[in-house]
Formats: structure tokens, sequence, C-alpha cells
């Protein structure tokens, strides 16, 4: 009993091997291309200096 494919792992058996291709196929262009959807959540922080968010302290550094 061999591995199971990755992209076809949580398909049943009853999937033709048409639409199993097809999924792959899918998958395939998803990973090479990229998901901009996705992308959009994985950006990266801000880097430098930014804007001043939190409220001042009642007491002043002299």
């Amino acid at each position: 009993m061999g591995h199971p494919v990755a992209s076809t792992a949580g398909q049943p058996r009853s999937v033709s091997p048409l639409e199993r291709l097809r999924l792959w196929l899918v998958d395939t262009i998803n990973h090479a291309w990229g998901n901009p959807g996705e992308e959009a959540e994985h950006q990266p922080p801000a880097i430098g200096v930014q804007p001043f968010s939190g409220e001042p302290s009642p007491h002043r550094r002299r």
C-alpha cells in the first residue's frame, strides 16, 4: 500500500480520474500563481518609524 497523493488524499475513491486531474491542476495553478486573497493576509509588518498610537503618559519627564 503506497502513500496517497497529497492533492487526492481527501477525495473519495468514487471521484473520477478526470475530476482528480482537474482538482490537482487547480491546486497546482493556485500554488504557482498565488492567491491574491491569501497574499493580503500575510503582509509583513511595516518597517521604520510608525505614528504614535498610544495615550501620552500623565507624567512629564524632565
